[in-house]
């Protein structure tokens, strides 16, 4: 069986219900047929998770026809290492607009620029032990993107250890998707849609924050950004 939201003229399939396993039991006459379910696994459609050798092998068989990339050249003087992700942005930018339809698209110079402000372009920052990798991830967010029944279950990744959001070609794309998710968060928080600084301020966890770091949050985000677009 499968569950269907319709929204507007179009069919969005959310997941699909279920594999039984079938237990034979003593017939009765509750039960005529002697056959009951032993348990009950959700078992999804394709396209609707990715795991660890899926996303790398997605990244490169990609279409990189008419990609969109973000800027250049432009945060190097802070960053060297500013460009390397550029190619990886561009591919999960295009395929999460593709894959999840949501109204405004993002756009990759606000990725290139939340990555800038999270971690400076660094695999591994240690000044946070909560957050982990080039685009900052908590083990929230990670448990949250891999529940099959929570409020990302839409589009959900597997079997990704907290050690792999060391590596880019993972992180980056569990970050966009987790951006998606911000831009639904900070809309119903704010009761209209969402701005780019407001959606990267609920990522950071900091949208309804009143302390002096929601202002050093977004001003560096803001800064780099600007850079981007010049």
């Amino acid at each position: 069986m499968v569950n269907i939201k319709i929204t507007g003229d179009k069919k969005t399939v959310k997941t699909t219900t279920v594999r039984d396993h079938i237990l034979t039991v003593p017939k009765s006459k509750k039960n005529h047929t002697g056959k009951t379910v032993r348990d009950r696994h959700i078992r999804r459609l394709p396209g609707t998770d990715l795991n660890n050798d899926e996303i790398i092998d997605l990244f490169k068989k990609y279409d990189r026809k008419g990609l969109a990339y973000p800027s250049s050249k432009k945060l190097l003087k802070e960053y060297k290492n500013s460009d390397d992700y550029d190619e990886l942005i561009a591919v999960w930018v295009d395929y999460f607009n593709k894959k999840l339809v949501i109204n405004p698209p993002l756009e990759p110079d606000l990725i290139k620029a939340l990555i800038a402000s999270e971690s400076g372009f660094r695999h591994d920052p240690k000044e946070n032990k909560i957050a982990f990798g080039i685009t900052q991830i908590t083990k929230q967010t990670l448990k949250i993107l891999q529940d099959p029944s929570g409020e990302a279950k839409e589009f959900i990744f597997k079997n990704i250890r907290q050690k792999d959001l060391k590596e880019p070609r993972i992180a980056v794309p569990i970050a966009i998707r987790w951006l998606y998710r911000k831009q639904e968060t900070a809309k119903s928080k704010l009761g209209r849609a969402p701005t780019h600084e407001e959606i990267v301020l609920d990522y950071k966890g900091l949208l309804k924050s009143s302390t002096k770091y929601k202002d050093k949050a977004l001003k560096k985000y803001r800064r780099h950004y600007a850079e981007l677009k010049k």
